[in-house]
């Protein structure tokens, strides 16, 4: 009905204009014309960017068509906003285990609702289109929804700056038409669904090299990760949003946002936003997949938790701490009890933001039960006065270094800012002849810390 009379009334208006003398109308007023016709007809639809788009490119299209697709242009907005506003809901799950064999393909035209664990078994490739909305059903204990790449199985999930793939809860009310915000969530919901797993062949600091990753039921082929492969690829993750996860199993088996277990250094995860976990943000055991821009915000636990001789690099995080974290950083070596499987990580290029309401001060970060790596350039900033670092293993620690060396635990540049002293800050974790490595500043220096400007697409930073 809308469409018609709007039709009706715009060549009643032309007509008008065409009485007792020939008007001319050029291109910039007939399109001028055409869009409020257009945006009159959306008048009942959300106001966003995503549908003002959709109304735009129809007007613009009529317009280079001629006039007699007015109605054609209205009905193409009309369309585009619905779906755009209500796409169809394609349901993968019914709780229990679905498992994905073949290659399969999740399209960015519709909400896709996960229920239960859905896992990626071995020589299938899920993939996920740019834009796409991924939902993960309410589940707790052993029902949590999990979306699971097992050993062998592949994730192509490529997103873009402009249309970030997004993970998140089954009431979380966005759909296409919001962009990348939610309309009813925010960053500090947590634990309202599991989280997103990736399983590999990778070398892992276990007993027999081989592991059943937490927060899921043993029991099953598909939680085991590990091997003899650090080269292995589990596919590739770019421009992903994974929100308000973490839900728990039982106490100390917990779902983090990212977890990754034997992961190989041939896959690829860059660009990754974090947000609202109940436990960690992430969590790797073993492997030596490499981790670049990533944005951890608003965990209960630990930022990065890494394990089990992991060997891989992460490299430009930020870091922010909600006001009940544990710590920045928890970092443990090896768990195989011989000391036969060894790796070395590093991390660098780090800002860590704090919160003045912290429950905890020791929360700078813990490197403990033998860590081994290389820990570069990392910013404290916003943090309350006395906090301090965590903790660090002596037996491993070995004071300031420039890289990785077998069996040590190196820092270089950790700048912390603050009014406190270094002796404050270092609180006899280390001997602080020894922590050359540390300084504090009264004030934000330039050029430490991550980039930030790559995170412009993030919920956090836009």
């Amino acid at each position: 009905m809308k469409k018609s009379f709007l039709a009706l009334a715009l060549s009643g208006a032309m007509l008008i204009t065409s009485c007792e003398q020939e008007v001319v109308i050029d291109d910039a007023q007939l399109q001028s014309i055409v869009d409020a016709a257009v945006a009159a007809a959306l008048a009942n639809y959300p106001n966003t960017q995503e549908i003002a788009d959709a109304a735009a490119a129809a007007a613009t299209a009529a317009v280079a068509n001629g006039l007699g697709d007015i109605d054609s242009a209205i009905q193409e907005a009309l369309d585009a906003a619905e779906a755009l506003t209500n796409p169809p809901l394609v349901r993968v799950g019914t709780g229990g285990v679905t498992e994905i064999t073949s290659d399969t393909t999740w399209t960015n035209d519709k909400i896709w609702l996960m229920d239960g664990k859905i896992v990626v078994e071995d020589g299938a490739t899920l993939t996920i289109e740019e834009g796409t909305i991924v939902k993960g059903s309410a589940g707790t204990g052993a029902n949590a929804t999990v979306l699971i790449i097992a050993k062998g199985g592949k994730i192509n999930a490529v997103g873009t700056a402009e249309k970030p793939i997004i993970f998140t809860d089954a009431n979380d009310q966005i759909v296409y038409a919001n962009g990348t915000t939610s309309p009813n969530r925010s960053a500090t919901d947590k634990g309202l669904w599991g989280s997103v797993i990736i399983l590999g062949n990778g070398v892992v600091g276990a007993a027999n090299g081989e592991a059943n990753i937490e927060g899921v039921v043993s029991g099953y082929e598909f939680t085991k990760y590990g091997g003899s492969d650090n080269t292995e690829d589990s596919g590739v993750m770019k421009y992903v949003s994974i929100r308000h996860t973490g839900t728990a199993v039982s106490p100390g088996n917990e779902l983090q946002g990212l977890t990754m277990g034997g992961v190989g250094s041939g896959t690829t995860i860059e660009n990754i936003e974090l947000v609202g976990s109940e436990d960690d943000g992430i969590e790797i055991f073993g492997g030596a997949v490499n981790v670049t821009n990533i944005v951890i915000a608003n965990f209960d636990d630990d930022g990065i938790d890494l394990d089990q001789a992991y060997a891989g690099t992460i490299s430009n995080a930020v870091v922010i701490l909600a006001s009940g974290s544990d710590t920045a950083f928890e970092i443990d070596g090896t768990e195989e009890p011989n000391d036969a499987i060894l790796g070395e990580y590093t991390v660098e290029n780090v800002t860590v933001y704090g919160r003045a309401d912290a429950a905890k001060f020791d929360t700078f970060g813990n490197w403990k039960s033998d860590a081994t790596g290389f820990n570069d350039n990392v910013l404290f900033v916003d943090f309350p006065t006395g906090s301090t670092l965590g903790g660090i293993d002596a037996d491993t620690y070995a004071g300031a270094g420039t890289a990785t060396a077998e069996g040590k635990l190196f820092f270089r540049d950790f700048v912390a800012v603050t009014a406190d002293s270094k002796t404050d800050v270092v609180a006899g974790q280390v001997e602080e002849a020894s922590a050359t490595w540390v300084s504090v500043s009264a004030s934000r220096p330039s050029g430490k810390g991550a980039d930030e400007s790559v995170f412009a697409w993030t919920q956090f930073f836009n």
